[in-house]
């Protein structure tokens, strides 16, 4: 299997790239290194992780440190619902918060637009960039959820943005969008895992030509789950000498999806990239579905219940 797909616009993403959140500082300057160094290429971030200017400043060590060049890498980054107060603009810290919805910024005619083009401009100034591989929008925001999209839609067109894409989103949202847009979302970015495989709406994305990325992919090793299934990934894991997120990983990849696991430990993160060496078979890959029981860890709609 390649180690990378490729978008409805032809643009090649990376099988497997590195989340972010909530590293920062030297931790994320280490943890970026190190990942290069194993082979990731794809780093995902979000203006509402607070750590766009640390990872900025992560990749000029990195390309100082290495031959890494800016053309090699895959940055990711999402427009989210938080609006800096005046006079906060880079802080970290929700005292400086607003949210669109009942921000000042909002009023008037083109906001939205106005609003979008700050984000983006201050994400592109704290990558240290002048154009973004991917940006997605975080959330499905009810009140604002086309008028973000449009404006996403012409920073697409003027090649600010090399693809665009949406995060948490049902059937339902796309659908909403499909029936106004005139650029279809490249990407949707979610939660699954064995336990929640989500089926439908991975079987409509790819109907539609909407790639998948899976943020938190490893969420189900961490938190209780069903014993069966641990000894599944025990055994899968003994018989292909890898690790059990080693497995969940490769079956991501294998349904064809960009996994993005967070990590700053030199040794996981190599083991996180290693999963091109072996292959689930597709009775493998069956009986791991079948341990799907719609279990949700993450918050999947934050603000958006009834969109």
């Amino acid at each position: 299997m390649s180690n990378s797909f490729t978008l409805s616009n032809g643009l090649r993403i990376p099988s497997i790239g590195m989340g972010t959140y909530p590293l920062k500082g030297n931790i994320l300057s280490n943890a970026v290194y190190e990942a290069y160094c194993a082979g990731y290429r794809l780093f995902d971030t979000a203006d509402n992780y607070y750590n766009e200017g640390d990872l900025g400043e992560s990749l000029l060590r990195l390309y100082s440190r290495t031959d890494a060049r800016r053309e090699d890498l895959f940055l990711v980054s999402k427009l989210s619902d938080e609006l800096y107060k005046p006079g906060t603009l880079g802080g970290g810290s929700n005292k400086g918060l607003y949210f669109w919805k009942n921000s000042p910024a909002m009023r008037g005619e083109g906001a939205v637009r106005k609003i979008v083009r700050q984000k983006i401009a201050n994400t592109l100034k704290c990558l240290r960039t002048e154009r973004l591989d991917l940006l997605l929008m975080h959330w499905p925001y009810p009140d604002f959820f086309e008028e973000i999209w449009y404006e996403m839609e012409k920073l697409y067109q003027e090649g600010i943005v090399m693809a665009i894409g949406v995060c948490n989103c049902r059937e339902r949202h796309l659908e909403r969008l499909r029936s106004s847009c005139s650029i279809f979302p490249m990407v949707n970015q979610f939660e699954s895992s064995p336990v929640n495989t989500k089926v439908s709406l991975v079987n409509y994305c790819k109907t539609h030509g909407v790639h998948i990325m899976i943020y938190s992919p490893l969420m189900s090793l961490r938190l209780k789950s069903k014993a069966e299934y641990q000894a599944c990934l025990g055994k899968l894991a003994s018989k292909y000498h890898k690790e059990k997120a080693q497995i969940i990983l490769r079956f991501d990849v294998q349904r064809g999806f960009t996994p993005i696991p967070k990590s700053a430990h030199a040794e996981r993160l190599r083991e996180n990239m290693s999963i091109f060496d072996f292959e689930l078979s597709h009775e493998e890959m069956d009986m791991l579905l079948n341990f799907n029981d719609n279990v949700q860890y993450m918050p999947e709609s934050k603000s958006c219940p009834g969109l």
